[in-house]
């Protein structure tokens, strides 16, 4: 018992990291548990009051923070050599300082998997929605493409241009970001899962320097804060904003915030959100077309109107601009969180979206 008491001790900064640890391998095995004790109870309780009360904020607390953390970071450290120096005690001065800040890292480990990676193990959203996803065949991938294009060029043509013909939001930025909450509200009634507070998605200031990782947007789970990159072409803001609020529903796989994006843009009165969450669905679904069949996807291509096609080589020019060995890295350290996660395709897993939007037209009986 004395040993143990020793251990304990000594090593009880390791318990919260333990508790993340278990959740992280026991909660797959059990996803209606997940889905009714964390998805809709502690998620509930903690980060969706949290996350309403950081939404009266005008700004991104998260940038601000982001901002901080480094001068923060020097300063601590410049700090600490300091009063190392000075002590005749290093070694002690050194393990306690080693100890706090295994507690810190420990415990913000445990505090995400409470506030958002258990999310990651609720019933897929398929389920929810009583979805029969499937792998899509060509034909499918091609009506659907046909449609979403066909869909997308009609929401096009009520939107405002800038002199080179490309696509501009009709409201302010403020007031496009106010705006993406409402598509979840107005499908609450058919989706319950969707429930949850008064969010606003939140401008990132630096979103041009911010391009250069290849990141739209980002929510925050330990604010419950959503942050849209503000800089990217316009036509693809609202559906980013949208992505991001999915994740303060308490959703956390990647294909599926993409999924409630072009749902709920779909069902909003906007027509940017609604153009924005066409073209987002078009460009995911030719993209896997075009894997298949690229005479089928040209088909697809031909069914987009001349705006369309200039918003999408906007954003391709837009994207080309920043690519180098930021974004790279920042792609491969997405990649290696999302596999830690348990979503295996990494990075891919924004794709898989695909066979939900194409069980969606199914469903529907569109297709």
């Amino acid at each position: 018992m004395k040993k143990a008491g020793r251990f304990l001790r000594h090593f009880c900064f390791l318990i919260p990291a333990l508790a993340a640890l278990l959740l992280r391998v026991v909660l797959p095995h059990f996803p209606e548990f997940t889905e009714a004790v964390f998805a809709k109870g502690v998620f509930r309780i903690l980060p969706v009051p949290l996350g309403g009360l950081i939404s009266l904020l005008p700004f991104s607390l998260t940038e601000v923070l982001a901002v901080l953390a480094l001068p923060a970071f020097v300063f601590i450290l410049v700090w600490f050599i300091r009063r190392l120096c000075r002590t005749g005690c290093r070694k002690q001065l050194l393990m306690r300082a080693g100890k706090g800040t295994a507690w810190v890292l420990s415990t913000v480990l445990l505090v995400y998997m409470l506030l958002h990676g258990v999310n990651f193990y609720r019933l897929p959203l398929g389920e929810l929605m009583g979805l029969e996803t499937a792998e899509p065949s060509a034909v499918q991938l091609r009506d659907v493409c046909i449609d979403l294009a066909e869909r997308a060029s009609r929401e096009r043509e009520s939107l405002t241009e800038d002199g080179e013909g490309c696509a501009r939001l009709s409201q302010s930025m403020g007031e496009t970001l106010r705006l993406a909450d409402n598509g979840y509200r107005s499908l609450q009634g058919t989706y319950p899962f969707l429930f949850g507070g008064v969010f606003r998605a939140k401008p990132v200031q630096l979103s041009h320097w911010w391009s250069y990782t290849g990141i739209t947007g980002m929510y925050f789970p330990m604010l419950a804060e959503a942050n849209v990159n503000i800089d990217v072409p316009d036509s693809s803001i609202p559906a980013t904003a949208a992505h991001e609020l999915a994740h303060t529903r308490g959703f956390a796989r990647e294909d599926e915030c993409n999924f409630l994006a072009y749902l709920t843009c779909i069902h909003s009165d906007s027509a940017d959100f609604r153009y924005s969450g066409y073209l987002m669905a078009y460009i995911y679904c030719s993209n896997a077309l075009y894997a298949y069949d690229i005479e089928l996807w040209r088909e697809t291509r031909a069914a987009c109107s001349e705006g369309v096609l200039r918003d999408l080589g906007e954003r391709n020019r837009y994207w080309e601009a920043f690519e180098g060995r930021v974004q790279e890295i920042s792609n491969s350290v997405n990649n290696s969180f999302l596999e830690s996660q348990g979503q295996e395709k990494g990075t891919l897993s924004y794709d898989e979206v695909v066979s939900l939007i194409v069980s969606y037209y199914i469903r529907q009986g569109m297709v």
